[in-house]
């Protein structure tokens, strides 16, 4: 059985996963990977066949997704002639990470294409589920990378098609601890701007992450890092808390972690609103904007921070069982049906 493995690089957190669930696929069966997106940060460690262009949001600089940009910006001719030149018949099965070339190219030569992410969950029966303008975007989300069958990922376990957020392993072997200050990761806002706001607190010891940094460095309380996957877990795993957008791997992580956390979901970003409805829900502080015009609501969670931890199971065996499981039920049904 061979299976092309499909990941979608915008943001880390795809690749994160990727990075755990490789080898529990590898167990199972023979597969090539493709990414497509912009290069990220992280390495995933495994070769890759081809890294598509793909599709990608831009970002203001207070945080929220320039539509406009977005739609200039991704070449959309450019996409379909991946979707159309990736040869997907050369596959038993497409996993797809919501990844969309891959995906529609499923759909036009009709090859089985299974779909495993967190946006995945956001559709699915009982999810919590926020404003109706929200509702309204998820229609055209579903479209994005469209699959025969789904695997969702969230903080809380729904119905049956949803399974515990992947942990890093590198994460789950950790001393957790405390003293360690407050990690931001706020990607989608610009340094200058996250600096501003936390200057309002040269008490605090900052540890901010961002792309705008090419080494560590120190401004006062505040400590630099570019991205690197082995600082932020070490930070992480020690700070007193995590400042972030409403992306599901650190969030996920934060609560596995057990460490007060305050979410800022990028504005316009379907998944993430949901992500910060359903942590809302659990009891996880949010804001609609992280400036200077929030102070006291920073201040009021620096001085009493909530510390929230859901219990995540070990999925990973199980859902790639299950996979193969699906697999097998499928051909079983084609038989029957053209026999």
């Amino acid at each position: 059985m061979k299976v092309l493995y499909a990941i979608q690089s915008t943001g880390n957190g795809h690749i994160s996963r990727a990075k755990e669930i490789i080898p529990y696929l590898e167990r199972r069966f023979q597969f090539d990977i493709i990414l497509s997106g912009p290069k990220n940060q992280l390495d995933l460690n495994y070769p890759i066949k081809h890294h598509f262009r793909g599709l990608t949001f831009f970002y203001t600089k207070s945080g929220s997704i320039h539509w406009l940009k977005t739609l200039l910006k991704n070449n959309f001719v450019h996409f379909l002639k991946d979707v159309f030149s990736l040869q997907v018949t050369d596959y038993d099965l497409v996993i797809t990470d919501f990844e969309p070339i891959s995906a529609w190219a499923c759909k036009f030569r009709n090859v089985l294409c299974f779909g495993i992410s967190n946006q995945v969950s956001l559709w699915q029966k009982n999810v919590p589920k926020p404003k109706k303008k929200f509702r309204a975007s998820l229609k055209y989300l579903k479209y994005f990378a469209p699959t025969n069958r789904e695997y969702g990922f969230h903080y809380q376990k729904f119905n049956k098609q949803i399974y515990s957020p992947i942990i890093r392993s590198k994460l789950k072997e950790s001393n957790v601890s405390q003293g360690g200050g407050i990690v931001v990761y706020l990607p989608s806002y610009t340094l200058i701007n996250i600096i501003a706001c936390l200057n309002y607190f040269p008490q605090i010891k900052w540890h901010v992450f961002t792309k705008e940094a090419n080494k560590q460095s120190e401004q006062g309380s505040i400590s630099l890092y570019p991205i690197d996957e082995d600082d932020f877990l070490k930070c992480m795993v020690k700070s007193d808390g995590v400042i972030t957008n409403a992306g599901f791997t650190t969030t996920s992580e934060a609560l596995y972690l057990g460490k007060p956390m305050l979410v800022i979901p990028m504005k316009g970003h379907v998944e993430q609103n949901f992500n910060a409805f359903a942590l809302k829900k659990l009891g996880v502080p949010t804001l609609k904007k992280f400036n200077i015009k929030k102070h006291k609501e920073i201040s009021d969670w620096l001085h009493n921070p909530k510390v929230v931890k859901p219990t995540f199971e070990n999925d990973l065996i199980k859902l790639v069982d299950q996979i193969a499981l699906d697999y097998i039920k499928h051909k079983v049904e084609c038989k029957i049906i053209f026999s």
